[in-house]
Parts: C-alpha cells; sequence; structure tokens
C-alpha cells in the first residue's frame, strides 16, 4: 500500500474502504504501543478539554498546565528563599524548635508571613509535580530515550516528599512526632543499629538532640542533590523551559504571597511522646504515609516501599508493548548533508550533534544521529533543506514523488488538488478519521499522517505548490505541551520566514497554505477549517482572543480554584489509629551475664588445634534477659529475650506496650540476667496512675535503673 493516502472528491461506494485504508496507514507508522493505549487516551482527552477551556480565556503561555514542571521548579526556587530566610527566627534545637514556631506566630508577622510562604510554596511545588507527572504518563512520554527523563523525574518526587517529610520533622509538634515514629519504624525493620531507633522516641526524654541536628543538616543539604537530579531530568531535552516567564512567576509569586497573608500556617500542639493524639491536622501532600506507618509494620511498609519503587521506575520498560526500533529512527545520507547545523538546532531532544566529516565534501561538518536519543519526531527532516535526513518509513523525497505523480494525474483530470499533512497525535484516537454521512470527514484531500507537523519542510510545501497542488493544510498540536515539543512552533516560524529553512515566498504563496493548530478532541472544527480553505473561504483564527477583562477574572478564578485544592490538603483533618485507652509500655536495652564456663570433653579437645586446647571453653556469649510484669497481681508478661550480634555477645533489647484501663494499678517489673530466670536481679514495684490517651513509659538503663514517665 502506497505510505500516502488518497481522498478526492467523495464517491459514496468507497467510502469505508478509503477511510479503512487511512486508519491503516496511520497504524502501519512504527508508533510506540503501550499497555491500555485506548484508556491513557481517553483519560488524556480530559487534559486536552482542560487546555481548550482555559484557552478560550488565557494565552497559551499562560496556562498553567502547558508548563507545569516550569511552575514547580519556580515554587521550589520561592520554598528554598523562604526556607533560608525563616532560619532567622527558627532555632534547630529538639528543645526550642517548636517555641520558636510558636514565637515568630506570636511576635513576629514577618516570619509568620515568611513560614507561611515556605509552607505553601513547597505544597504548590508538591501539587504542580504531581500534575506533571501524571500529564507526561497520558502523553506516554517515558518511553524510548525519555526514561532518563522519567527515572529522574520520579528520583526528584521522591526527593521533594522527603524534604517536606524532614521539613515537618522540624517543627517538632505532634505531626513531627507522627513523623518520628513513622520513620523509626520504617528504619528499625534493617539490621542498622544496635538498639532500635523507636526507642528514641518512648519519651521526650529520650528524643536525641544529635539525631534532631542530623535531620535539620539532611533538610538543609537535600536541595543541592536535588539540582543533580535536575540536572540529569533535563540533559535530554533541548532549550528546556526550567523556570516560568515574567508574567506567570508574578502570578505565582502574588498568589502565594495573598495566600499566605490571608490563610497563615500554623503548628499543632508541641511533641509529647506519651501522648495519644487520636486526630489533627496534617499537610497531605507530604504525610500521607503517616496513614501507612500508624497501621503498618515495618515489613509491610518496605514491602510497599520496594514494590512501589519498581512499578514506577521500571514503567518505561513493562508498559510498553512496542518499540521504536534503531533502524526506523533518522538517518542521515552522509553525500546529501551539507553541514547546515538546522537540525541539530532543531532537534527538541538533543539527538543530533555535528561531528567533524572525512569525506572530502567542502564542508566542515556532518549531522550524526544518536538512536539511543532520538525518539522519531521528525523534526529534523523539516529543518533539512537538503533533505539528507529522513525517517527510514517516511522518506521525504520518496513522498515528493507520489506527490508529483499524483498531481499530475489530478491535473490531467481537471481536478484542483489538495494536500493535508495532519500530526498523528491530531488523527489518532477517536478522532479524525471516521465516516459520516457516508463520506470521508476530509474529502477532496489527499490525507498523509505525520509523526510530527515539524516533518514539514519549507521545500517540500515549495515544489507540491509549483507542481499544480492548489493548497496544502497543516495540522498540528494544539498550543500548549506537545508531545514532540517544538515541532509546530518551528514550522510556523518558517511559514513566516523568521526560521531557517525558511519558506521562500517567490516559489509559494502564503494564500495556498494553511497551518492550524488543533488537538483530536476539535474534530469538528477541525473538518470546518479544512473544508473552508477547500472551498477557498477564509476562516477565523483557532482561538479568539479573549477580553483582557476577561483574561484576569478568568486567571483569578483559575488561581482560586488552584489554591483552594492546595490549602484544602496542606491543612486536612487526620484520625490516627491511636485508640484513647492508655497504655503501659515497659523497654530495656541491657546485657546478661557471660555464659558460664563448662570442662571440654576429651572428644571435643582432639578436634581443636593443639595450641587451642585449653581444658574450659570461653564464650562470649550472653545469657538472655528475662522479663516479667505483673499488674494488680497478675502475670500479663513473661518472655525472654535473646543477646544481639552474630556471636549473640550483644545486649537483649524490648518494648512491650500492654493496654490498661484508665486508673491506679500496682505495677510489677522484674528483669533476670543471669543463667537463674527464677533469679530476679532487679525490680521495681508502684502504684501507677493511668489516664486516657496518654501512655505510662517505664524504662531500664543498666546503670541508673528504673525510670517513669
Amino acid at each position: 500500500m502506497s505510505p500516502i493516502e488518497q481522498t478526492s472528491a467523495p464517491i459514496p461506494n468507497k467510502t469505508s474502504v478509503q477511510s479503512r485504508d487511512v486508519e491503516k496507514s496511520l497504524e502501519e507508522q512504527p508508533l510506540v504501543k503501550v499497555r491500555a493505549e485506548r484508556f491513557i487516551r481517553l483519560l488524556e482527552n480530559g487534559s486536552l478539554y482542560t487546555d481548550r477551556f482555559i484557552q478560550r480565556f488565557l494565552p497559551s503561555d499562560l496556562n498553567p498546565f502547558s508548563q507545569l514542571g516550569a511552575i514547580a521548579n519556580t515554587c521550589l526556587i520561592i520554598a528554598l528563599i523562604s526556607g533560608v530566610a525563616l532560619l532567622v527566627w527558627y532555632s534547630p534545637s529538639v528543645h526550642q524548635a517548636h517555641a520558636s514556631m510558636e514565637a515568630i506566630k506570636n511576635s513576629s508577622w514577618i516570619g509568620q508571613w515568611v513560614r507561611s510562604l515556605h509552607r505553601y510554596s513547597s505544597d504548590a511545588c508538591m501539587f504542580m509535580v504531581l500534575l506533571h507527572a501524571g500529564r507526561l504518563f497520558l502523553q506516554r512520554r517515558f518511553t524510548g530515550s525519555r526514561w532518563l527523563a522519567w527515572t529522574t523525574g520520579i528520583l526528584l518526587l521522591a526527593l521533594l516528599w522527603f524534604l517536606g517529610w524532614t521539613g515537618y520533622w522540624l517543627v517538632w509538634d505532634t505531626r513531627a512526632q507522627h513523623v518520628a515514629t513513622g520513620s523509626a519504624r520504617f528504619i528499625d525493620s534493617l539490621p542498622l543499629f544496635v538498639e532500635p531507633l523507636s526507642r528514641s522516641f518512648l519519651t521526650n526524654d529520650s528524643v536525641h538532640s544529635l539525631l534532631f541536628f542530623l535531620v535539620f543538616f539532611s533538610h538543609m543539604l537535600l536541595p543541592l542533590v536535588m539540582g543533580i537530579a535536575l540536572w540529569m531530568h533535563l540533559m535530554r531535552v533541548n532549550r528546556a523551559r526550567l523556570l516560568t516567564g515574567r508574567a506567570m512567576t508574578y502570578w505565582i509569586v502574588g498568589s502565594l504571597v495573598v495566600i499566605s497573608t490571608l490563610l497563615p500556617a500554623t503548628s499543632s500542639s508541641q511533641a509529647e511522646m506519651t501522648a495519644k493524639a487520636t486526630e489533627f491536622t496534617m499537610d497531605w501532600w507530604y504525610l500521607w504515609p503517616i496513614v501507612l506507618t500508624d497501621r503498618l509494620n515495618g515489613g509491610m511498609l518496605w514491602g510497599i516501599f520496594l514494590f512501589g519503587s519498581l512499578v514506577t521506575l521500571t514503567l518505561p520498560w513493562w508498559m510498553v508493548k512496542r518499540r521504536m526500533k534503531p533502524e526506523q529512527k533518522a538517518q542521515v545520507e552522509t553525500s546529501r548533508c551539507i553541514g547546515c547545523t538546522h537540525c541539530a538546532s532543531d532537534c527538541p531532544f538533543n539527538a543530533i550533534t555535528m561531528v567533524a566529516r572525512d569525506d572530502g565534501k567542502p564542508f566542515p561538518s556532518l549531522s550524526f544521529v544518536n538512536p539511543d536519543l532520538c525518539v522519531g519526531c521528525g523534526i529534523c527532516v523539516g529543518a533539512c533543506d537538503s533533505q539528507a535526513i529522513n525517517l527510514p518509513w517516511l522518506n521525504s523525497r520518496d513522498e515528493r514523488r507520489e506527490i508529483d505523480a499524483w498531481v499530475d494525474a489530478q491535473v490531467l483530470n481537471g481536478q484542483k488538488p489538495f494536500l493535508a499533512f495532519i500530526c498523528r497525535e491530531s488523527a489518532k484516537g477517536p478522532g479524525l478519521f471516521q465516516l459520516k454521512s457516508e463520506t470521508l470527514e476530509l474529502p477532496g484531500y489527499r490525507v498523509r499522517t505525520v509523526p510530527c507537523a515539524g516533518w514539514v519542510s519549507a521545500v517540500l510545501i515549495e515544489r507540491a505548490l509549483e507542481r499544480g497542488v492548489e493548497g496544502i493544510l497543516i495540522i498540528g498540536c494544539s498550543e500548549g505541551d506537545p508531545v514532540s515539543r517544538e515541532g509546530g512552533k518551528w514550522l510556523k516560524m518558517r511559514l513566516e520566514g523568521t526560521r531557517e529553512p525558511k519558506l521562500d515566498l517567490r516559489k509559494a504563496d502564503p494564500a495556498r497554505i494553511r497551518f492550524i493548530k488543533y488537538d483530536r478532541t476539535r474534530r469538528a472544527e477541525m473538518i470546518e477549517e479544512a473544508e473552508a480553505f477547500r472551498q477557498q473561504r477564509q476562516r477565523g483564527p483557532n482561538a479568539k482572543v479573549p477580553k483582557k477583562i476577561q483574561a484576569i477574572a478568568f486567571a483569578v478564578a483559575l488561581t482560586c480554584v488552584l489554591s483552594g485544592i492546595m490549602f484544602a490538603l496542606s491543612d486536612f483533618s487526620y484520625r490516627t489509629s491511636n485508640a484513647s485507652e492508655p497504655q503501659l509500655v515497659v523497654s530495656f536495652n541491657h546485657r546478661g551475664d557471660v555464659m558460664q564456663e563448662r570442662t571440654l570433653t576429651q572428644e571435643e579437645r582432639d578436634k581443636l588445634l593443639p595450641h587451642m586446647r585449653a581444658q574450659v571453653s570461653i564464650s562470649r556469649e550472653k545469657t538472655p534477659v528475662h522479663l516479667r510484669i505483673t499488674v494488680n497481681g497478675n502475670i500479663v508478661w513473661d518472655q525472654a529475650y535473646a543477646p544481639g550480634g552474630l556471636s549473640k555477645d550483644g545486649p537483649s533489647v524490648a518494648t512491650v506496650r500492654l493496654p490498661v484501663r484508665p486508673g491506679a494499678h500496682a505495677v510489677k517489673v522484674q528483669i533476670a540476667d543471669t543463667a537463674d530466670a527464677t533469679l530476679w536481679t532487679h525490680e521495681w514495684e508502684q502504684e501507677v496512675v493511668f489516664e486516657e490517651k496518654w501512655d505510662r513509659v517505664l524504662l531500664f538503663n543498666t546503670r541508673s535503673g528504673f525510670s517513669l514517665h
């Protein structure tokens, strides 16, 4: 089948055949296929409708959904600046952190405003990053060479979350208490420490100042790591939009200033390690894992973490059903390359470099395409006047010859030939090529779907018009954040004569060329525009330019909606898994006695080397530590704990939690650390009063003995 499909004047009895042929032409292109693609495209239509609605009121450069990554970076910079400024008032000490935050609220309006700005810019950053990741997923922009951007993006998302997680730890309020205990539960599953980290958070006195400072230091250092990850995230993107433009930046800063002024950020009550909070508000953008850490053990937490990491990081591989082969990507015919550098300059993904040539041609350099970076968008084809670079499955010279033959036949028959080049993102899915009233939806056009509108070169347009084509219609992706990024932009500039290789107006009449931008959700408008062009009728612009008052009003409304979502999740209620019933918590870190020596048998001595044949065995192994807890005369706990260490020569560690009823109870705790488990070497007995929503913690230390908290 010919790679170009003809659809001249509608012939009713051939309509269905032609429609199937055009669909088949689209399907035979070497497209990347992902799992559940129809469903994903259906979801993507939602984002297209959103863009379409927003662009009725705002220009594309002020559409926040077309620059989510840049907005996230801008918010991150605001958060970093406000965070540094917050150090003027903040004291990084476990004993003074909460008090310093409360002092800001009570005595410094500027400090409170800076704190609020820090909070809301961080939340906005996370909000925008999640939207950015979701949009790229729906656009399937994680396949092929984009795997690096996806995996580093997931890493950046994890670092951003951890930055917020540690930030809330530093406030040392009730939220921080749950952050700390949840982190300890997660870490304690790994054999990293002799003493479980969770023992550091049993009482206020047991919290280590050094650990708190380590968290503070990590919070300060993480932005540097994020900077490296961001560089890796964008290293394969040419002309990446790192930050927002001036107008959008002013709008972001203004929005954050307003919300920080009207809705000051606050802390919850100071952390009390023996208190059992049943409900509090928290920032769900960063603290949602508390829902899991409060309810699951360390093993399950690690299982969820590893499974989630595996699924998201390997998504560019397991999600893809069909990949583009290296031989299907852009290739250079060296004999035709003149070293103009246009292809390397226009490539959105840094896939083309100019290398020194040694073939004797009178040009200093030669284009080289890295197939590992090429995504097959074809923008380089449109940038090459000499047609030296091409996609093997869509060769521009072959296309030109077929167009010439078709035009000659049409002119010979007395017909007016029209060409239509349609970006496959505009044509794919439940979109353009469907039957309607027994006619093709683009009657009278010879249709060719191309990977990107940027594939269409100025020289192809010029030669087609010189050959006798009546008009050329090019349909590209709508304004915003298209899959191939800059193809439509470069084509528009070439047609306007502002970018090389530009259209030669001596060979091409601009009135016979129509470049329009529509996504696949605007099928009716696309068809109307195509028919108007074929009938040589002038139609209005794609989108009406909104009035300034309307644009400002809509921008304010959109800002309120997005800010409302951000704020709602930044201070939303959370009900913990804690019961109001008090608990008795007993914990110790204690070494048992060394195992008793015994006389070796002759057989045991014979197995040893001569210089190691002692009469008695010498062991480093410690005896288990036995714990018994009695409440109101009833034994409620009786268990021995083995020593730690590979040689079983470390301390025995235990933390026991026993629910008790509110009121006074006689509590007796006994510890045995010798081989005779009935010989209680340490005892403690006292009447303890228990209150609802409070735990009583009894710690045993080898040096200081028992202490009740």
